[in-house]
């Protein structure tokens, strides 16, 4: 270990700034000190994109990749569940097209004003729709 060297600027310079650089760089060196004792190696971001550009690159486990196509599989089918929720289930397709597919963000409140609902009702509505949205899914899988 080393031993700080306490740097000294001109007269120019105001005491308060001096002293403030001097304890940043007493307290980087501390901290260089501390990692080289417990050997903890920090990697700086360009170094990690030096030795794996693209972060999709990063190879993932069997059964990540086949969740992550279970996934896109389900979402392909999202739009007919969608239809079919509209034939069997209208106000709940209506709430999941309002909450969901708007172009603004809307609240929940805004749709129980909307629709002349509680939010509890609303939230309800949401969730035995999603519900069903998702048997629609599962169901289609099994198919």
């Amino acid at each position: 270990m080393s031993r700080f060297l306490y740097v000294h600027f001109d007269e120019d310079v105001p005491r308060n700034v001096e002293k403030e650089y001097n304890r940043m760089l007493r307290r980087e060196k501390y901290l260089e000190e501390r990692d080289a004792e417990y050997l903890n190696q920090s990697a700086d971001f360009d170094d990690v994109l030096e030795i794996n550009p693209d972060p999709a690159s990063i190879p993932i486990s069997e059964f990540e990749a086949e969740e992550i196509q279970k996934h896109n599989r389900r979402l392909d089918y999202l739009p007919v569940a969608m239809q079919m929720l509209r034939a069997d289930y209208p106000e709940g397709y209506f709430l999941i097209r309002d909450y969901y597919y708007n172009q603004d963000k809307v609240s929940m409140m805004y749709l129980a004003s909307k629709y002349g609902m509680t939010f509890e009702a609303v939230r309800y509505r949401i969730d035995r729709a999603k519900e069903l949205l998702k048997d629609y899914i599962t169901m289609h899988e099994n198919i």
